[in-house]
């Protein structure tokens, strides 16, 4: 249990945006005894299919020390890394890790948080900075805070209050994504895969795949799902092309499964044929309905505007090859718990939360993009459009 040492001038929180990023605070400034609500736009919950994360020590430590969740009983332990050559041969190296579903996470947090306190279907039109907090319109109601945080995601609707110059930047290139249950792959692929973390390094190009937990969180053998992700080159004019769906409709910066255009389809699956090492190509041909999403950069310059701070992929969107989207998003939250804790008022606190998440978030972004460089797969950047119609919860809602 927490110790309840919140500064006393910060008594109300007010938290526009209930996928991880939102959910993170809300858990850890409830277990301080803060009154916190969160606003989520959306209705129900969100899914999740194809959010395979890695787990990183961050977002551990909060399963175990804030929501009472083992976080080994909900995480598939992998052994090993894999590296598949383009000659056909494989090198292998012993290496810890586990891996967890989006899904995994948002139920622990959901169930920690009293239900109460989660708005779903009611979208924050519009968020009012005062002198000491701010004033959430929910609606025709609006109701007063002394701390607000914005977490809506990379395609946040008030980020300009704290970082007008943050919109996500189109970083060059997708990543293609698929899910297979594992009572579906022939069981031949299933022992292949096991208990490793799987890469392929091609010409601008990355494969990767790995096990996640199934339906309801199961880790057991046979009822896990395989997440496999393709990062491949998309200039802007392709990127149109294959984020329109089959029926015409343009998505702008994803596609969600069952969508993809049946040329898109067959391109995928000619690419994989002729490029990739034959275990991974069975997977993509193994998948019954695979989508994309592209790669986006943003980098906040500013992450506080008084008593409204700025979380989350709203603040800094970082390439998913640093693994850290969502340690990034729990670490926001564990700061501001500890700082909230130690400092002697909500501006101090503030004021060190912002220079330390800033810090932090600015090195990831930098690594996000030295990665992309050096995997060839960057190109020109461009201005990500403001009508993103993102259907995954965690590129969105996070």
């Amino acid at each position: 249990m927490l110790a309840v040492t919140a500064t006393p001038d910060i008594t109300s929180v007010g938290i526009v945006g209930g996928s991880l990023a939102g959910l993170f605070h809300a858990v850890a400034l409830t277990g301080l005894g803060l009154d916190v609500d969160v606003w989520e736009r959306s209705t129900g919950r969100p899914d999740d299919r194809g959010a395979g994360i890695v787990l990183q020590p961050g977002v551990a430590w909060f399963l175990r020390e804030l929501c009472g969740v083992d976080p080994d009983r909900v995480s598939v332990p992998v052994t090993h890394r894999q590296f598949f050559t383009g000659d056909g041969n494989v090198r292998i190296m012993p290496m810890r890790q586990q891996m967890i579903s989006w899904g995994a996470i948002y139920q622990a947090l959901r169930d920690t948080l009293p239900a109460e306190r989660y708005h779903d279907g009611q979208p924050v039109t519009a968020l009012v900075p005062g002198p000491a907090g701010a004033t959430v319109h929910v609606g025709e109601a609006a109701r007063a805070v002394d701390l607000a945080i914005i977490a809506d995601g990379s395609a946040s609707r008030h980020r300009g209050l704290v970082a007008p110059d943050g919109a996500p930047r189109y970083a060059g290139y997708v990543a293609y994504r698929g899910v297979i249950d594992e009572a579906d792959l022939p069981q031949e692929l299933a022992t292949r895969f096991g208990d490793r973390f799987s890469f392929w390094d091609g010409e601008r190009s990355q494969f990767l795949c790995y096990f996640i937990p199934g339906d309801n969180g199961t880790t057991a053998t046979g009822h896990r799902r395989m997440n496999w992700v393709w990062y491949t080159r998309a200039d802007p004019p392709e990127l149109a092309r294959i984020t329109t769906d089959r029926n015409g409709t343009r998505h702008g910066l994803s596609l969600p499964p069952g969508l993809l255009a049946p040329q898109v389809r067959t391109d995928l699956l000619a690419s994989a044929r002729s490029t990739l090492p034959e275990p991974l190509r069975r997977l993509v041909e193994h998948t019954t309905e695979p989508f994309l999403q592209a790669i986006l950069d943003a980098r906040a310059t500013r992450m506080r505007n008084h008593r409204i701070l700025l979380t989350g992929d709203a603040a800094f969107v970082v390439r998913p090859h640093t693994a850290a989207s969502t340690e990034k998003a729990a670490a926001d939250a564990i700061t501001l718990l500890h700082a909230l804790q130690q400092a002697p008022s909500a501006d101090t606190a503030l004021q060190a939360w912002e220079r330390l998440r800033l810090a932090e978030g600015t090195a990831i972004h930098r690594q996000g993009v030295s990665l992309g460089r050096r995997l060839g797969l960057s190109g020109p950047e461009t201005t990500a459009g403001t009508d993103d119609r993102t259907w995954w919860g965690a590129e969105r809602r996070s």
